[in-house]
Protein backbone atom coordinates (compact mmCIF):
# COMPACT_ATOMS: atom_id res chain seq x y z
CA UNK A 1 0.00 0.00 0.00
CA UNK A 2 1.78 2.90 -0.99
CA UNK A 3 1.42 6.41 1.85
CA UNK A 4 -1.81 7.85 0.17
CA UNK A 5 -4.08 5.18 -0.39
CA UNK A 6 -4.67 4.65 3.86
CA UNK A 7 -5.75 8.06 3.07
CA UNK A 8 -8.01 7.62 0.50
CA UNK A 9 -9.78 4.23 1.94
CA UNK A 10 -10.36 5.97 5.31
CA UNK A 11 -11.93 9.01 3.33
CA UNK A 12 -14.13 6.75 1.95
CA UNK A 13 -15.16 5.00 5.13
CA UNK A 14 -19.24 5.89 6.13
CA UNK A 15 -18.21 7.08 9.68
CA UNK A 16 -17.68 10.28 11.92
CA UNK A 17 -14.34 12.07 11.80
CA UNK A 18 -13.47 10.41 15.37
CA UNK A 19 -14.01 7.18 13.49
CA UNK A 20 -11.57 7.81 11.02
CA UNK A 21 -8.79 9.10 13.14
CA UNK A 22 -9.22 5.95 15.05
CA UNK A 23 -9.00 3.87 11.65
CA UNK A 24 -6.35 5.94 10.54
CA UNK A 25 -4.38 5.20 13.97
CA UNK A 26 -5.22 1.59 13.57
CA UNK A 27 -3.69 1.37 10.22
CA UNK A 28 -0.99 3.12 11.23
CA UNK A 29 -0.13 0.53 14.03
CA UNK A 30 -0.86 -2.99 12.54
CA UNK A 31 1.52 -5.64 11.18
CA UNK A 32 2.33 -6.49 8.30
CA UNK A 33 -1.43 -8.24 7.74
CA UNK A 34 -3.50 -5.80 9.46
CA UNK A 35 -3.76 -6.86 12.86
CA UNK A 36 -3.67 -5.59 16.75
CA UNK A 37 -4.17 -6.40 19.73
CA UNK A 38 -4.75 -3.32 21.96
CA UNK A 39 -6.78 -2.26 24.57
CA UNK A 40 -9.36 0.00 24.26
CA UNK A 41 -8.21 1.59 27.20
CA UNK A 42 -4.53 2.70 25.32
CA UNK A 43 -6.31 4.03 22.55
CA UNK A 44 -8.47 6.50 24.47
CA UNK A 45 -5.37 7.29 26.21
CA UNK A 46 -3.55 8.09 23.31
CA UNK A 47 -6.08 9.64 21.18
CA UNK A 48 -7.57 11.58 24.30
CA UNK A 49 -11.14 10.19 24.04
CA UNK A 50 -13.47 8.74 26.24
CA UNK A 51 -14.03 4.81 26.20
CA UNK A 52 -17.57 5.04 25.55
CA UNK A 53 -16.61 6.76 22.23
CA UNK A 54 -13.63 4.66 21.63
CA UNK A 55 -16.06 2.23 21.65
CA UNK A 56 -18.81 3.58 19.59
CA UNK A 57 -16.77 4.39 16.59
CA UNK A 58 -15.15 0.52 16.79
CA UNK A 59 -18.40 -0.35 16.42
CA UNK A 60 -19.22 2.10 13.45
CA UNK A 61 -16.11 1.03 11.86
CA UNK A 62 -16.93 -2.45 12.18
CA UNK A 63 -20.55 -1.82 10.80
CA UNK A 64 -19.16 -0.19 7.74
CA UNK A 65 -16.89 -3.37 6.92
CA UNK A 66 -13.57 -1.54 7.83
CA UNK A 67 -12.17 -3.73 10.12
CA UNK A 68 -12.89 -6.65 11.85
CA UNK A 69 -13.41 -7.25 15.80
CA UNK A 70 -12.13 -10.67 17.51
CA UNK A 71 -12.75 -11.02 20.82
CA UNK A 72 -9.35 -12.83 22.51
CA UNK A 73 -9.60 -14.08 26.31
CA UNK A 74 -6.56 -14.93 28.80
CA UNK A 75 -5.94 -19.21 29.41
CA UNK A 76 -8.07 -18.61 32.53
CA UNK A 77 -11.47 -17.76 30.07
CA UNK A 78 -11.10 -13.93 31.50
CA UNK A 79 -11.64 -11.59 28.78
CA UNK A 80 -8.09 -10.03 27.23
CA UNK A 81 -8.07 -7.41 24.83
CA UNK A 82 -9.64 -7.57 21.56
CA UNK A 83 -7.73 -8.10 18.27
CA UNK A 84 -8.24 -5.78 15.35
CA UNK A 85 -8.17 -6.49 11.66
CA UNK A 86 -7.51 -3.45 9.78
CA UNK A 87 -9.19 -3.94 5.90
Amino acid sequence: MNELSKYKICGMVKTTVTGKLLYLMLNEIAGEYGEIVIPQRRICDALRLSKSAVRRNLRRLERAGAISIIPTYHSDGGRAANKYIVK
